[in-house]
Protein backbone atom coordinates (compact mmCIF):
# COMPACT_ATOMS: atom_id res chain seq x y z
CA UNK A 1 0.00 0.00 0.00
CA UNK A 2 2.56 2.36 -0.74
CA UNK A 3 -0.13 4.72 -2.21
CA UNK A 4 -1.03 5.25 1.50
CA UNK A 5 0.18 9.35 1.06
CA UNK A 6 -1.19 10.23 -1.89
CA UNK A 7 -5.09 8.77 -1.29
CA UNK A 8 -6.85 7.28 1.30
CA UNK A 9 -6.54 3.75 2.76
CA UNK A 10 -10.26 2.82 3.16
CA UNK A 11 -11.03 0.61 5.98
CA UNK A 12 -14.04 -1.53 6.73
CA UNK A 13 -14.13 -3.27 9.86
CA UNK A 14 -17.54 -5.59 10.75
CA UNK A 15 -18.68 -6.13 14.24
CA UNK A 16 -16.85 -3.02 14.92
CA UNK A 17 -19.23 -1.49 17.71
CA UNK A 18 -17.61 -3.08 20.82
CA UNK A 19 -14.92 -5.63 21.74
CA UNK A 20 -11.66 -6.38 19.26
CA UNK A 21 -13.37 -4.86 16.58
CA UNK A 22 -13.70 -0.98 18.85
CA UNK A 23 -9.76 -1.29 19.31
CA UNK A 24 -9.43 -2.11 16.07
CA UNK A 25 -10.93 1.14 15.06
CA UNK A 26 -9.46 2.96 18.22
CA UNK A 27 -6.10 1.94 17.17
CA UNK A 28 -6.36 2.67 13.50
CA UNK A 29 -7.57 6.18 14.66
CA UNK A 30 -4.37 6.63 17.02
CA UNK A 31 -1.90 5.72 13.96
CA UNK A 32 -0.04 8.80 12.48
CA UNK A 33 -1.75 11.04 10.27
CA UNK A 34 -5.00 8.87 10.25
CA UNK A 35 -7.18 11.79 9.67
CA UNK A 36 -5.69 12.15 6.54
CA UNK A 37 -4.40 8.57 5.12
CA UNK A 38 -7.63 6.39 6.28
CA UNK A 39 -11.00 6.83 5.99
CA UNK A 40 -12.64 3.84 8.38
CA UNK A 41 -16.23 2.36 8.10
CA UNK A 42 -17.48 0.95 11.30
CA UNK A 43 -19.69 -2.09 10.03
CA UNK A 44 -22.21 -2.80 12.92
CA UNK A 45 -25.63 -4.41 12.66
CA UNK A 46 -27.31 -2.06 15.00
CA UNK A 47 -27.09 0.99 13.84
CA UNK A 48 -27.62 3.30 17.47
CA UNK A 49 -24.87 1.43 18.61
CA UNK A 50 -22.32 2.03 15.93
CA UNK A 51 -23.09 5.93 16.30
CA UNK A 52 -23.19 5.46 20.21
CA UNK A 53 -19.25 3.84 19.24
CA UNK A 54 -18.36 6.75 17.40
CA UNK A 55 -19.04 9.20 19.94
CA UNK A 56 -16.87 7.23 22.69
CA UNK A 57 -14.75 7.55 19.71
CA UNK A 58 -14.45 11.12 19.82
CA UNK A 59 -16.52 11.37 16.63
CA UNK A 60 -13.32 11.53 14.19
CA UNK A 61 -13.89 12.88 11.11
CA UNK A 62 -12.72 10.15 8.88
CA UNK A 63 -14.91 7.46 10.66
CA UNK A 64 -18.31 6.69 9.48
CA UNK A 65 -20.83 3.89 10.61
CA UNK A 66 -22.00 1.16 8.05
CA UNK A 67 -25.15 -0.84 8.93
CA UNK A 68 -23.92 -4.13 8.37
CA UNK A 69 -25.62 -7.46 9.16
CA UNK A 70 -23.12 -10.20 7.54
CA UNK A 71 -25.64 -12.99 8.63
CA UNK A 72 -28.13 -11.15 6.04
CA UNK A 73 -26.81 -10.93 2.64
CA UNK A 74 -29.49 -8.40 1.71
CA UNK A 75 -27.85 -6.01 4.13
CA UNK A 76 -24.01 -7.04 2.93
CA UNK A 77 -26.18 -5.95 0.12
CA UNK A 78 -27.50 -2.91 0.92
CA UNK A 79 -23.57 -1.63 2.66
CA UNK A 80 -22.05 -2.28 -0.71
CA UNK A 81 -24.25 0.03 -2.33
CA UNK A 82 -23.78 2.53 -0.03
CA UNK A 83 -19.97 2.19 0.48
CA UNK A 84 -20.40 2.37 -4.06
CA UNK A 85 -22.54 5.69 -3.23
CA UNK A 86 -20.87 7.59 -0.59
CA UNK A 87 -16.81 5.95 -0.20
CA UNK A 88 -16.11 5.91 -3.94
CA UNK A 89 -16.91 2.17 -4.39
CA UNK A 90 -13.60 0.98 -2.97
CA UNK A 91 -11.92 -0.98 -0.34
CA UNK A 92 -8.26 -1.23 0.68
CA UNK A 93 -8.77 -3.02 3.69
CA UNK A 94 -11.57 -5.57 4.76
CA UNK A 95 -11.21 -6.58 8.10
CA UNK A 96 -14.12 -9.86 8.79
CA UNK A 97 -14.13 -9.68 12.39
CA UNK A 98 -17.69 -9.91 13.63
CA UNK A 99 -18.45 -13.28 15.12
CA UNK A 100 -21.06 -15.48 17.10
CA UNK A 101 -20.82 -17.38 19.84
CA UNK A 102 -22.60 -20.08 21.99
CA UNK A 103 -22.04 -23.00 24.28
CA UNK A 104 -25.65 -23.77 23.55
CA UNK A 105 -25.40 -26.46 20.47
CA UNK A 106 -29.40 -26.16 19.56
CA UNK A 107 -29.71 -26.97 16.00
CA UNK A 108 -31.03 -23.11 16.21
CA UNK A 109 -27.84 -22.27 17.68
CA UNK A 110 -25.32 -24.00 15.35
CA UNK A 111 -27.32 -22.62 12.21
CA UNK A 112 -26.89 -19.08 13.35
CA UNK A 113 -23.32 -19.65 14.27
CA UNK A 114 -21.98 -21.24 10.93
CA UNK A 115 -24.42 -18.26 9.22
CA UNK A 116 -22.49 -15.30 11.03
CA UNK A 117 -18.84 -17.13 11.37
CA UNK A 118 -18.36 -18.62 7.91
CA UNK A 119 -21.29 -17.86 5.41
CA UNK A 120 -21.64 -14.34 5.96
CA UNK A 121 -18.33 -13.83 5.82
CA UNK A 122 -18.06 -16.07 2.91
CA UNK A 123 -21.15 -14.02 1.60
CA UNK A 124 -19.61 -10.24 2.46
CA UNK A 125 -15.90 -11.49 0.42
CA UNK A 126 -18.33 -12.52 -2.65
CA UNK A 127 -19.93 -8.94 -2.52
CA UNK A 128 -17.05 -6.98 -1.33
CA UNK A 129 -14.07 -8.10 -3.32
CA UNK A 130 -14.85 -6.61 -6.71
CA UNK A 131 -14.17 -3.21 -4.39
CA UNK A 132 -10.75 -3.76 -3.12
CA UNK A 133 -8.15 -2.26 -5.20
CA UNK A 134 -4.94 -3.56 -6.27
CA UNK A 135 -3.38 -4.58 -3.42
CA UNK A 136 -5.58 -4.85 -0.83
CA UNK A 137 -6.22 -6.93 2.05
CA UNK A 138 -9.21 -9.35 3.40
CA UNK A 139 -8.42 -10.16 7.02
CA UNK A 140 -10.46 -12.99 8.46
CA UNK A 141 -10.64 -13.21 11.89
CA UNK A 142 -10.39 -16.62 12.89
CA UNK A 143 -9.59 -18.54 16.22
CA UNK A 144 -7.21 -20.97 17.65
CA UNK A 145 -10.39 -23.22 18.57
CA UNK A 146 -10.54 -24.09 15.07
CA UNK A 147 -7.04 -25.71 15.25
CA UNK A 148 -8.20 -27.51 18.00
CA UNK A 149 -11.41 -28.45 16.20
CA UNK A 150 -9.29 -29.45 13.44
CA UNK A 151 -6.78 -32.00 15.50
CA UNK A 152 -9.88 -33.60 17.21
CA UNK A 153 -11.53 -34.61 13.70
CA UNK A 154 -10.89 -37.71 12.19
CA UNK A 155 -7.88 -38.44 9.75
CA UNK A 156 -10.41 -38.11 6.80
CA UNK A 157 -11.53 -35.26 7.43
CA UNK A 158 -8.55 -33.53 8.30
CA UNK A 159 -7.08 -34.13 4.89
CA UNK A 160 -9.74 -32.81 3.36
CA UNK A 161 -9.75 -29.72 5.39
CA UNK A 162 -5.95 -29.49 4.88
CA UNK A 163 -5.68 -30.45 1.11
CA UNK A 164 -4.15 -27.95 -1.09
CA UNK A 165 -6.34 -28.58 -3.86
CA UNK A 166 -9.72 -27.52 -0.98
CA UNK A 167 -12.57 -25.85 -3.00
CA UNK A 168 -15.24 -23.68 -1.29
CA UNK A 169 -18.00 -25.94 -2.53
CA UNK A 170 -16.07 -28.73 -0.44
CA UNK A 171 -15.70 -26.39 3.00
CA UNK A 172 -19.85 -26.06 2.26
CA UNK A 173 -20.00 -30.00 2.05
CA UNK A 174 -17.97 -30.48 5.06
CA UNK A 175 -19.88 -27.54 7.34
CA UNK A 176 -23.61 -29.22 6.00
CA UNK A 177 -22.17 -32.97 7.28
CA UNK A 178 -21.12 -31.26 10.91
CA UNK A 179 -24.47 -29.11 10.83
CA UNK A 180 -26.15 -32.56 9.92
CA UNK A 181 -23.76 -34.37 12.60
CA UNK A 182 -25.42 -31.97 15.34
CA UNK A 183 -28.87 -32.07 14.76
CA UNK A 184 -28.36 -36.21 14.43
CA UNK A 185 -26.47 -36.27 17.24
CA UNK A 186 -23.48 -38.54 15.37
CA UNK A 187 -20.44 -35.64 15.65
CA UNK A 188 -18.40 -38.33 17.40
CA UNK A 189 -18.41 -39.98 14.14
CA UNK A 190 -16.59 -36.66 13.32
CA UNK A 191 -14.94 -35.41 16.36
CA UNK A 192 -14.45 -38.74 18.46
CA UNK A 193 -12.78 -37.67 21.15
CA UNK A 194 -12.81 -33.98 21.75
CA UNK A 195 -13.83 -32.20 24.62
CA UNK A 196 -13.76 -28.55 23.63
CA UNK A 197 -16.72 -26.00 24.63
CA UNK A 198 -18.27 -24.18 21.88
CA UNK A 199 -17.82 -26.58 19.46
CA UNK A 200 -19.92 -25.17 16.36
CA UNK A 201 -17.95 -21.82 17.43
CA UNK A 202 -14.88 -23.91 16.46
CA UNK A 203 -15.96 -25.58 13.75
CA UNK A 204 -17.16 -22.69 11.98
CA UNK A 205 -13.63 -20.98 12.54
CA UNK A 206 -11.97 -24.31 11.11
CA UNK A 207 -14.06 -24.05 8.34
CA UNK A 208 -13.10 -20.09 8.17
CA UNK A 209 -9.34 -20.48 7.93
CA UNK A 210 -9.77 -23.00 5.29
CA UNK A 211 -12.06 -20.81 3.72
CA UNK A 212 -9.05 -18.02 3.57
CA UNK A 213 -6.73 -20.55 2.13
CA UNK A 214 -8.91 -21.40 -0.62
CA UNK A 215 -9.70 -17.56 -1.61
CA UNK A 216 -6.54 -16.44 -1.24
CA UNK A 217 -5.41 -19.18 -3.87
CA UNK A 218 -8.28 -17.93 -5.89
CA UNK A 219 -7.69 -13.90 -5.43
CA UNK A 220 -4.47 -13.47 -4.98
CA UNK A 221 -3.22 -13.35 -9.31
CA UNK A 222 -6.52 -11.17 -9.69
CA UNK A 223 -5.59 -7.60 -7.82
CA UNK A 224 -2.73 -8.75 -6.40
CA UNK A 225 -4.87 -9.22 -3.05
CA UNK A 226 -3.67 -10.67 0.36
CA UNK A 227 -6.37 -12.83 1.90
CA UNK A 228 -5.01 -13.78 5.46
CA UNK A 229 -6.74 -15.35 8.37
CA UNK A 230 -5.75 -14.10 12.15
CA UNK A 231 -6.38 -15.47 15.84
CA UNK A 232 -6.96 -12.05 18.13
CA UNK A 233 -6.12 -14.52 21.41
CA UNK A 234 -8.53 -15.39 23.95
CA UNK A 235 -9.77 -12.01 24.98
CA UNK A 236 -11.92 -10.33 27.23
CA UNK A 237 -15.18 -10.28 25.10
CA UNK A 238 -19.20 -10.30 25.40
CA UNK A 239 -18.39 -13.70 23.42
CA UNK A 240 -17.22 -15.38 26.30
CA UNK A 241 -18.61 -13.60 28.87
CA UNK A 242 -14.91 -11.44 29.81
CA UNK A 243 -13.84 -15.03 31.49
CA UNK A 244 -11.06 -15.29 34.10
CA UNK A 245 -7.26 -15.59 32.80
CA UNK A 246 -8.76 -13.76 28.86
CA UNK A 247 -6.48 -10.78 27.95
CA UNK A 248 -7.12 -7.55 26.84
CA UNK A 249 -8.90 -7.13 23.92
CA UNK A 250 -6.35 -3.92 22.73
CA UNK A 251 -4.02 -7.37 22.58
CA UNK A 252 -6.20 -9.32 20.11
CA UNK A 253 -6.35 -5.53 17.95
CA UNK A 254 -2.76 -5.92 17.71
CA UNK A 255 -2.61 -9.35 16.52
CA UNK A 256 -5.24 -8.19 13.45
CA UNK A 257 -3.41 -5.12 12.49
CA UNK A 258 -0.22 -6.99 12.62
CA UNK A 259 -1.64 -8.89 9.09
CA UNK A 260 -2.99 -5.16 7.92
CA UNK A 261 0.31 -3.17 8.76
CA UNK A 262 3.04 -5.65 8.04
CA UNK A 263 4.88 -5.18 4.61
CA UNK A 264 3.45 -7.95 2.34
CA UNK A 265 7.01 -9.61 1.30
CA UNK A 266 6.63 -10.24 4.94
CA UNK A 267 3.45 -12.06 5.11
CA UNK A 268 2.31 -15.50 3.30
CA UNK A 269 -1.01 -15.23 1.68
CA UNK A 270 -3.70 -17.36 3.37
CA UNK A 271 -1.91 -18.13 6.07
CA UNK A 272 -3.02 -18.27 9.69
CA UNK A 273 -1.45 -15.54 12.22
CA UNK A 274 -1.27 -14.17 16.05
CA UNK A 275 0.83 -11.77 17.53
CA UNK A 276 2.67 -11.60 14.56
CA UNK A 277 3.73 -15.77 13.82
CA UNK A 278 2.41 -18.15 11.59
CA UNK A 279 -0.10 -20.78 13.09
CA UNK A 280 -0.60 -24.11 12.13
CA UNK A 281 -3.62 -24.78 10.73
CA UNK A 282 -4.04 -27.96 12.79
CA UNK A 283 -2.83 -28.10 16.43
CA UNK A 284 -3.69 -29.68 19.41
CA UNK A 285 -5.24 -27.86 22.42
CA UNK A 286 -3.43 -27.01 25.39
CA UNK A 287 -5.83 -24.75 27.52
CA UNK A 288 -8.03 -25.78 29.99
CA UNK A 289 -11.55 -25.15 29.82
CA UNK A 290 -12.80 -27.18 32.21
CA UNK A 291 -14.06 -23.53 34.90
CA UNK A 292 -16.05 -22.90 31.65
CA UNK A 293 -19.84 -23.04 32.82
CA UNK A 294 -21.79 -20.02 31.71
CA UNK A 295 -23.30 -19.76 28.04
CA UNK A 296 -21.51 -16.79 26.38
CA UNK A 297 -24.32 -16.12 23.64
CA UNK A 298 -23.57 -13.39 21.65
CA UNK A 299 -22.74 -11.70 18.42
CA UNK A 300 -19.92 -8.96 18.22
Amino acid sequence: MSSAKQQQRVILVNGANKGIGFEVIKKLLEEPSSSTNNLILLGCRDLKRGQDALVKLGSPSNAHVLQLDISSEESIARATNEIKQKYGGQLDVLINNAAFASINESADIVRDTFATNYYGIKTVNKHLFPLIRENGRVVNVSSGMGAYALHDMVDEIQKKYTSATLTEEEIDGLVKDFISAIGTNTVDKIMPHTKLPWLSYSVSKTALTALTRVQARQWSGAKNVLVLSVCPGYCSTDLNNHAPGSRPPAFGADSILYVVNTPKADLENGAFYQDGKKLPQCSECEMDFSKITQDAENKA
